[in-house]
């Protein structure tokens, strides 16, 4: 059987993104894999149940070191919003055992698998690859679950607006002002707010959804928020993996950019007609919301436009493409150590 150490977290503050997207790269893999975990976050073990998970501790370095020693895995797989040099320079003990590093940023980092699913091309440059290493870059290796790809682009869309929050402060924040501004948006389509399962304050956030007539909706499965997309006939959503996950479902999407970082990348999108863009510093403001939701609604041939285009940007089939390089990387499936 084939030993696999991952290194991931899974928090609010970094978001529930990388676990997910890890996770069914695992599940996609042929063969049988036991796997062990360094990572931080209580909703790792939804991700990874019956998996062992170590602390990462105030050296994440030195706790993959000693993990990799003592559990000797074939591979170790990284997925970290930043890369941590401490980290990799600690895997220069263990030489023998194969890196393969989820990222969307790029860097130096010597892996001999990188898979970086983002668009912006400056972000694609990986300058330490191990000899015979290689990166797989671009929207169609976007690590999405198959069920968005699976989505009916073209299937009447009657259900409610929905909006989706992703992580970090200003989307809890933004988050509160849609359970209480929504369904006054969405006059007349009912109006549905689906949060991760790490959100802070969800009770608070209940009561205000309550009041106001929300359906609030709580770290849903993939396949069920593949179906919420797919039913609704507008999107209102956070930047991040969501965006990608509405793009490969075709749902004709407005995007608020609740980070820096994601700034350049929703202008891409919406640059090439596949999304609408609120805006870094607009995007969580009542009256433009508002403003961009109503043209949307009132503009049919647009919003069939953005239906058509998001999917020829993301196809949503990433996943499978990632799966196929992991398994020849590590023989799975053709006779190697398993």
């Amino acid at each position: 059987m084939t030993r696999l150490l991952v290194r991931v977290d899974a928090t609010h503050e970094k978001g529930l993104a990388h676990a997910a997207r890890t996770s069914r790269l695992i599940a996609s893999l042929p063969g049988s894999l036991e796997v062990e975990l360094v990572g931080t976050g209580e909703s790792l073990s939804r991700f990874f149940p019956g998996v062992t998970i170590t602390p990462t501790g105030p050296d994440a370095g030195a706790t993959v070191l000693a993990r990799a020693e003592a559990f000797e895995p074939a591979a170790i797989l990284i997925d970290e919003p930043d890369m941590d040099p401490g980290l990799w320079a600690a895997l220069e003990k263990v030489p023998h055992i194969k890196r393969i590093a989820i990222d969307d940023f790029g860097g130096p980092m010597p892996a001999d698998l990188a898979v970086n699913g983002t668009v912006i091309p400056r972000y694609h440059t990986y300058t330490g690859l191990r000899s015979g290493g290689k990166s797989m870059c671009g929207g169609h290796y976007a690590l999405l679950s198959r069920h968005f790809a699976g989505a009916r682009h073209d299937a009447p869309r009657t259900g409610p607006i929905v909006a989706v929050c992703g992580g970090g402060d200003r989307a809890a924040r933004w988050a509160m002002t849609l359970a209480e501004i929504g369904p006054g948006l969405a006059i007349g389509y009912g109006f549905t707010l689906i949060v991760g399962a790490a959100y802070p304050r969800f009770d608070a956030l209940s009561e205000i959804a309550r009041a106001h007539g929300t359906t609030l909706e709580r770290g849903l499965p993939p396949e069920t928020l593949a179906r919420r997309l797919a039913e609704a006939p507008a999107a209102v959503l956070t930047g991040g993996m969501i965006a990608y996950e509405a793009l490969a479902a075709g749902v004709p999407a407005l995007v608020f950019p609740q980070l820096e970082n994601l700034v350049e990348e929703i202008d891409w999108f919406a640059q090439r007609g596949g999304l609408i863009d609120l805006g870094f510093e607009t995007g969580d403001k009542p009256e433009h919301i508002a403003a961009e939701l109503t043209g949307l609604l009132n503009n049919p041939a647009r919003a069939r436009a953005l239906s058509q285009t998001g999917p020829q940007l993301v196809d949503g089939l990433g996943m499978e493409r990632a799966a196929a390089a992991v398994a020849e990387l590590l023989k799975l499936g053709q006779g190697g150590k398993e």
